[in-house]
């Protein structure tokens, strides 16, 4: 069995759209941070809630927990907008690589011509560092995610650090791109400048490989 697992924090609007296309799945979780904007009420019409966690990685990890018999864990964000057949490409994924875990092409949600500019910045991202992001979508088996820790309870990060550990337990070989595009929300990147907001983005990416503290870390992201 696969199950979904969305972490949420007053995304309802985000949320009614993406769970649709989630009608497939036998077993869909949504973590909440604590929204107060009806996203649990939503939610718990259309999908297991689990609640009790705040913090992105603390909300993967919890919404892993509510996912039971399943085999494997598919994370994605509530502001994703998936593949028409994501359900078809995961478990073509899972035929052809069992024992990797896999990741969307991204795509950024917009027509400007600097978001197709981030698309091959993401692209390049993934093939020369081996490292996509949380909002590429995560698919993973509950072996592989239990040996390599799952996600730590960290404000930020938590997504590379997965990442990672996946690289050292199995090499890279074990992460593999799966056909179809994810529809990422670059609405913030646009607002404040894809380029202005990927330099500090990157700057934090250094920082962080660096050792400073997450702590430290998401209060300067907090100022974004």
């Amino acid at each position: 069995m696969i199950c979904v697992v969305i972490p949420t924090l007053n995304c309802i609007e985000q949320l009614s759209s993406l769970l649709p296309q989630l009608k497939s799945f036998s077993r869909v979780v949504i973590a909440d941070g604590g929204s107060t904007d009806g996203t649990m009420e939503y939610a718990a019409k259309n999908a297991i809630v689990a609640i009790g966690a705040k913090g992105r990685g603390n909300q993967l990890a919890l919404g892993a927990k509510y996912c039971c018999n399943a085999k494997w864990y598919f994370f994605t964000h509530a502001d994703n907008q998936l593949p028409d057949d994501i359900k078809n490409i995961i478990i073509q994924h899972i035929t052809r690589h069992p024992k990797s875990a896999g990741y969307l092409k991204f795509k950024a949600k917009s027509k400007r011509f600097s978001a197709r500019f981030m698309d091959i910045l993401v692209a390049t991202r993934c093939l020369l560092l081996g490292l996509p992001y949380g909002d590429q979508g995560l698919l993973i088996s509950k072996t592989m995610y239990n040996d390599c820790g799952g996600y730590l309870p960290q404000m930020l990060f938590e997504d590379v650090a997965l990442i990672e550990a996946i690289k050292r337990r199995f090499g890279r070989k074990a992460l593999r791109s799966m056909h179809g595009h994810i529809l990422v929300d670059i609405t913030k990147h646009e607002r404040e400048g894809i380029f202005k907001r990927g330099f500090k983005n990157l700057k934090l990416l250094l920082a962080y490989k660096r050792g400073i503290s997450v702590k430290k870390l998401y209060e300067i992201y907090r100022t974004y």
